[in-house]
């Protein structure tokens, strides 16, 4: 379907704002907002929330939800990332109601020596979060911008977390609610390779594996201890076995914490870890090789426990996420794009909403690569491309009865 005249407006006014687009991106990557980093959380809030204000929103803050005490991994601040934001123009009027998803953190060190964007070099930039997600942030909010600015009527809400990287724990309850409230969601997260959208997600769990044992000197009671870390490192090898990338099922164990001293046997260790899965077979698997480990007798020692949660559900491609991704594809045929679609190992805020009943398109950020690495790089070229393809697609969805 070719540009309608309109369509062409919208999309020369979002190349218009390209130089716009790296200046709001390198601002937004200067704050540091990895790790529960609060002060540029609130930064990142405040920066987001004059923008979306300026467009007619109304904005909401929603408190986050406690992380569960068990989760709350030793390498990771332990305080919660806080709250959630909602930008909302849906109105009063019929229409299609798009839900826009987005997270603020990222992964990078607040203290660390990767901290802004890069003068460009063969068409990429590098920063902390420039693709995961800050670069798809300005893709949403020039979109906006463009919509707003060619009088286009579109029903929308920006949901921004602030924990997304670390399980979204906090969240997930109002993005469920949100789901609900919504039509369709779009989700910000960088495409996946070769540009293109993701359909499908994996599942996935995260898991916590404790092991107890008897504390002795280490040299002149050593029979009179059981070591807690032997046994879960026994525990971890059967664990990691489960791994088979090949069919999509992955376990990964990280962190570790056990033992005072190198001279006391411990009796205490613990593993934190995550699993993916492709399938309710693959879940069940998993689930039941890590219910195994269990010690039935509390008595026993050494003893191990197992906690387990499945934050993030798996994410098909449903028919009407298929029909979604259709219009996606041929705006982007319209601009020279071959994006595709595909699955991915993945997980995202995505996973949340489409279990709570929201049909979600992903990967509609920008182009990227090395993403939670200090190398992370944003296509710099993609911000234009994906801002264009993400107005044109809001703008057609909201022309429509209903959902596709």
């Amino acid at each position: 379907m070719p540009l309608s005249e309109l369509e062409e407006k919208i999309a020369r006014e979002v190349t218009e704002r390209g130089d716009r687009m790296l200046r709001d991106l390198a601002q937004l990557v200067a704050i540091p907002t990895g790790r529960a980093a609060h002060a540029g959380l609130e930064a990142a809030r405040a920066w987001m929330n004059s923008r979306l204000t300026a467009l007619g929103a109304t904005m909401t803050r929603h408190p986050g939800a406690p992380r569960p005490q068990w989760l709350r991994e030793p390498t990771v601040d332990g305080a919660d990332a806080g709250d959630l934001i909602v930008a909302n123009r849906l109105g009063t009027r019929r229409g299609v109601r798009i839900l826009l998803s987005g997270h603020l953190d990222t992964v990078h060190d607040p203290a660390g020596t990767f901290q802004i964007l890069s003068e460009e070099v063969d068409g990429i930039r590098r920063g902390p979060g420039c693709a995961d997600m800050k670069g798809g942030l300005i893709v949403a909010l020039t979109a906006l911008e463009a919509l707003h600015a060619q009088g286009v009527a579109v029903r929308w809400s920006f949901a921004l977390n602030a924990d997304e990287e670390t399980g979204s724990f906090s969240s997930a309850d109002h993005l469920q609610t949100l789901a609900t409230q919504h039509d369709i969601g779009l989700v910000l997260e960088p495409a996946a390779a070769e540009g293109k959208f993701v359909t499908a997600r994996a599942g996935s769990a995260q898991f916590r594996i404790d092991a107890f044992g008897r504390a002795a000197h280490a040299g002149r009671d050593a029979a009179g201890g059981i070591s807690a870390v032997g046994a879960l490192a026994a525990a971890i090898t059967d664990v990691l076995a489960l791994s088979d990338p090949s069919s999509g099922r992955t376990v990964n164990i990280g962190p570790l914490q056990g033992g005072a001293a190198t001279n006391i046997v411990p009796d205490h260790a613990v593993a934190w870890g995550n699993a993916r899965y492709q399938s309710v077979e693959q879940q069940g698997m998993i689930d039941r090789a890590l219910a195994s480990l269990n010690t039935r007798d509390p008595t026993l020692l050494p003893r191990l426990t197992v906690q387990i949660t499945h934050n993030r559900p798996r994410k098909p491609e449903t028919c009407e996420v298929a029909a979604i991704a259709a219009v996606a594809l041929a705006v982007a045929a319209e601009f020279g794009v071959a994006a595709g679609t595909t699955s991915t190992g993945g997980v995202s805020d995505a996973n949340v909403l489409q279990a709570a009943g929201l049909a979600c398109l992903d990967g509609l950020g920008v182009c990227g690569g090395n993403l939670h690495r200090a190398d992370e790089f944003i296509v710099t070229a993609s911000l234009v491309e994906r801002a264009r393809i993400l107005a044109i697609v809001m703008s057609r969805l909201a022309s429509q009865p209903s959902v596709p």
